[in-house]
């Protein structure tokens, strides 16, 4: 938006305020259907303030209500569930008591020996019996260890279940008391439980089983009416028993809201928002749901230990909820009195305000000139306050465009250097192998008789093996620039040691001649490992270190030193610099002597510090490089990730 464009805009404005002030002055009948307006839109937000007020202590009491419910069939489920666990301890103990009958072991025992049969016979029975009258048993049957009936307590007119012997038969394996699960002898018949007794004599040391007594539980007695038993007066709320058969929820007690000839009945497992479904898939805890009669409840799960049974204590929402009706009326009729108090306040604030409207009207019709001066003035300053903020926003934009320009120019450089690295790699590929055919050859022609013995022939032997030698080196560089080293390859590193190995084998060579090389440290913890490829990081200590002694002069010092005075200011990073005292570099070139073919050497290739870079640079470190202040020389810095325990 430019100047003018601004200035009309708020020239606009201006005589929009105006009219609007003019407005504003003339008490006319437009100005009070305004004010209606602005009260009717009050009285509405109002009652509707009003309406979620009720609503919030409505709801309110209904989470404080269902939070207090919840508390409460939890408490009754965990009753229930410890008296389930205490009536499977009386069970147990009921059946401990009779193993421990040593005197109706041995008349066992004296039955099966094969004396006094028909006598012992009906003393079986009438032992029975008495078990049946003083507990909560239906029926007990006899067994032999190894599956035959001695006796019951009545005549067995129909043949027993398959599971009655296989029940004898665990029990005299492990001689242990076993309470059964649920079950049912046949379909359509009630289901009950069973608790098998062996019997036991000592024979020496040891005892043996001798018999199996097999007591039906009639959960009808005491156990149903033990579950069913609800603490509190209730009209909906009730226990259940149940357990997984199969893909179906089994319901064990008899419904309060079902017909009693109807229960047990079962239901499929698919509804997981139904208690008894996920009670019988093991669930435990407090939540609303739907029961078996589709109506909404507030139930809470438990699991009985030591069995596959869930209990389930629930009561309909509605029932929880029924005291919320008094309440619903009450806030109503709050509402409506607050309401109403409201609205006719308003309509005496409105008489009030038209009444000071009238009597203001010379007021403000004599500061109307003077507001109009004062908001000129204000549009005048704030025209001078645009047109500098404008300036400025000028020059930003004109130091974004110098440094995108600057961006474009390093990417089209970086670019460059890509292609130069991947034209590099594949002329390496196709000259390495002919190098090899030709250096192959020569030295084949070199042994032969009429050269190896003629002198004359050893400089030009010894010319083609160097310059072929120089050439392999060179496609051995070009190929190196154009990989990538493997995550593989990298390890932990001593990178005192690796200095210190490079540095002694630079000064093996003749490069080293008349120019000596330290190794300086300013940590004194030279155990600083760092995660690089240990081959590719020597060669690039070597490429510096040759680099450094062919600038530095004669009786010169290059210093090889780890240091922690990174520029850089990361933590993890380990620091080598390599100081010569050579004549520098010019400051034009300066941002070109680490790339690929840059050389200011006779016999120098361009590709030992383009080399260093790649190589540092896949490690993910950095590699810099500057004049010494002050001269003489120059600094060459390396920057290595350092290896940690944690990053293994």
């Amino acid at each position: 938006m430019t100047c003018s464009e601004w200035y009309d805009r708020h020239q606009m404005r201006l005589k929009w305020r105006l009219s609007l002030l003019l407005m504003t002055i003339s008490p006319t009948a437009k100005t009070f259907r305004t004010d209606s307006v602005w009260y009717i839109l009050t009285i509405s937000v109002f009652i509707a303030l009003v309406t979620c007020t009720g609503y919030s202590l409505i709801h309110q009491q209904k989470q404080f209500l269902l939070k207090e419910k919840h508390k409460e069939i939890s408490t009754i489920a965990y009753l229930k569930t410890s008296q389930l666990v205490q009536w499977r301890k009386e069970r147990f103990a009921e059946g401990a008591s009779i193993r421990a009958n040593a005197m109706m072991a041995r008349r066992i025992n004296d039955y099966i020996s094969g004396r006094e049969n028909k006598k012992l016979r009906q003393e079986f029975k009438y032992w029975m019996a008495n078990l049946i009258d003083l507990g909560e048993y239906s029926k007990g049957v006899l067994f032999t260890p190894d599956g035959k009936i001695i006796a019951s307590d009545s005549d067995l007119n129909t043949p027993l279940s398959k599971h009655y012997f296989d029940l004898a038969a665990e029990t005299a394996k492990e001689q242990e008391l076993i309470l059964s699960d649920f079950h049912s002898d046949a379909i359509g018949n009630s289901y009950n439980i069973n608790l098998a007794i062996p019997i036991m004599i000592l024979n020496g040391s040891h005892a043996r089983c001798i018999a199996v007594l097999v007591l039906d539980i009639d959960p009808t007695k005491r156990l149903y009416p033990l579950i069913q038993a609800w603490p509190t007066t209730s009209s909906t709320a009730e226990t259940l028993l149940v357990m997984r058969e199969g893909n179906s929820v089994l319901f064990l007690n008899s419904l309060r809201h079902r017909n009693k000839t109807d229960t047990p009945f079962l239901m499929p497992l698919t509804d997981q928002n139904m208690p008894a479904v996920r009670a019988a898939l093991g669930q435990e805890g407090s939540f609303d749901g739907t029961d078996y009669r589709n109506m909404s409840v507030l139930c809470a799960i438990r699991t009985i230990p030591g069995t596959k049974w869930g209990m389930v204590a629930k009561i309909d929402s509605s029932e929880v909820l029924s005291p919320l009706s008094k309440s619903i009326i009450l806030v109503t009729i709050a509402g409506v009195v607050v309401v109403t108090t409201f609205v006719l306040g308003i309509f005496l604030l409105s008489l009030r305000k038209r009444a000071e409207t009238l009597r203001k009207l010379l007021e403000m019709r004599k500061k109307s000139e003077s507001e109009l001066q004062d908001i000129q003035a204000g549009l005048e300053q704030q025209i001078i306050e645009r047109t500098r903020d404008l300036t400025d926003i000028n020059s930003l934009l004109r130091q974004e465009m110098n440094q995108r320009e600057q961006l474009e120019q390093r990417l089209l450089r970086a670019k460059r250097l890509e292609a130069i690295g991947q034209i590099a790699g594949g002329v390496a590929h196709e000259v390495r192998n002919p190098l090899n055919a030709i250096l192959t050859i020569t030295e084949a022609l070199f042994r032969e008789k009429e050269v190896a013995s003629n002198p004359e022939f050893e400089p030009f032997i010894m010319h083609i093996r160097t310059q072929v030698n120089r050439l392999v080196q060179l496609m051995n560089d070009l190929l190196d620039l154009g990989r990538i080293i493997p995550i593989s390859n990298l390890q932990p590193i001593n990178l005192y040691n690796v200095c210190r190995e490079t540095l002694d084998l630079w000064k093996s060579t003749g490069m080293s001649k008349s120019k000596s090389g330290f190794l300086t440290s300013d940590n004194d913890d030279i155990s600083i490992l760092v995660l690089a490829d240990g081959i590719k990081l020597q060669q690039v200590f070597f490429n510096l270190l040759e680099n450094a002694g062919y600038h530095t002069p004669v009786g010169g010092k290059i210093i090889m030193q780890l240091t922690h005075n990174n520029h850089s200011k990361a933590k993890d990073i380990a620091v080598v610099q390599i100081i010569d005292q050579g004549s520098g570099i010019a400051k034009d070139k300066l941002s070109y002597v680490l790339d690929p073919f840059y050389t200011d050497r006779k016999e120098g290739t361009g590709l030992g510090l383009a080399l260093v870079k790649h190589f540092i640079e896949n490690m993910g470190g950095t590699v810099q490089i500057w004049n010494n202040c002050p001269p003489p020389g120059c600094t060459v810095e390396v920057c290595i990730p350092q290896f940690r325990e944690e990053l293994k």
